[in-house]
């Protein structure tokens, strides 16, 4: 597949990493993945994406995700769009030292809670 960017906005795609293999050799070009308004619950969804070596731009906006965790790969990741999830938090904006290429995190809508001292 010679795709560079794909856009699935609002087609009710929840599972994605938990029922498909990202196969590195048939999204070797994708570069633009757009995943906004999906009722995605968990980064578990996304994290197969890592492994493909053109991967710079994923967009997630309106899902239901609460945090984000690293994994190994992402390497060339430099876009990530998180606005109006679930994120209640600072761990998980603590865990965006790890994208070592991320340069623009997009992010609103935080909860008040964040910023309670527990």
């Amino acid at each position: 597949i010679y795709v560079e960017n794909l856009y699935l906005v609002r087609n009710n795609c929840r599972k994605i990493c938990s029922e498909f293999t990202i196969s590195k050799d048939l999204f070797k070009n994708l570069r633009y993945l757009n995943l906004e308004q999906n009722g995605i619950e968990s980064w578990d969804e996304l994290v197969g994406f890592r492994v493909l070596p053109n991967f710079k731009h994923l967009v997630v906006t309106k899902n239901k995700i609460p945090t984000i965790y690293h994994r190994p790969g992402f390497r060339g990741l430099k876009t990530l769009m998180f606005d109006d999830n679930l994120i209640n938090d600072w761990k998980t904006f603590d865990q965006l030292n790890e994208f070592e290429s991320l340069i623009d995190f997009f992010f609103n809508k935080i909860d008040s809670d964040i910023f309670s001292i527990k």
